[in-house]
C-alpha cells in the first residue's frame, strides 16, 4: 500500500456502506476520510483540498456518480482529474460496466460487495501504473 494515500473521499448515500467503506479504508491506513452523500457535495468536499482516492456509488440524489466522475474527469473547480475513482453499485451487467468506463471510472465494483473485495479493489486501483 502506498503511504502517500492520506485522503479519501466516500460518496455514498446510504450511512450503512459508508460506515463499511470507511472502515476499509482506515484498514489501510488512510486516515483523512471525507463523506459526502452525493456527487455534489463530493464535487463541494474535493474542491476545498486534495484527495487521492474517490469510492463513489452510481445512484444518488442530486447529481449521480457518472456525472460526479465526468466532472471530476473534466477538472472542474480545480479537482485533479487523474483521481483514482472506484464506482460501488447495484447495476448489473455489461452494458452498465462499459458505460462506467466511458465516464471515466477506473474500477468498477458491483454490490454488493464484500470487505475482501473492496480492499482488494482498493489496492488495485492504487498500485496501477502512474498512481502517486
Amino acid at each position: 500500500m502506498n503511504t502517500k494515500i492520506e485522503r479519501a473521499v466516500i460518496v455514498e448515500d446510504d450511512p450503512q456502506t459508508r460506515r463499511l467503506i470507511q472502515v476499509v479504508l482506515s484498514s489501510l491506513g488512510i486516515k483523512g476520510i471525507v463523506e459526502a452523500e452525493n456527487g455534489a457535495a463530493a464535487i463541494e468536499a474535493l474542491k476545498g483540498s486534495a484527495a487521492h482516492l474517490a469510492i463513489m456509488d452510481w445512484t444518488m440524489d442530486v447529481m449521480d456518480g457518472l456525472e460526479c466522475t465526468r466532472r471530476i474527469r473534466a477538472g472542474v473547480e480545480g479537482i485533479d482529474p487523474a483521481l483514482p475513482i472506484i464506482l460501488l453499485t447495484g447495476n448489473v451487467g455489461a452494458s452498465f460496466e462499459a458505460e462506467a468506463y466511458a465516464a471515466g471510472v477506473d474500477l468498477f465494483v458491483e454490490k454488493p460487495f464484500s470487505i475482501r473485495k473492496l480492499h482488494g479493489a482498493i489496492t488495485t486501483v492504487l498500485a496501477a501504473p502512474g498512481r502517486a
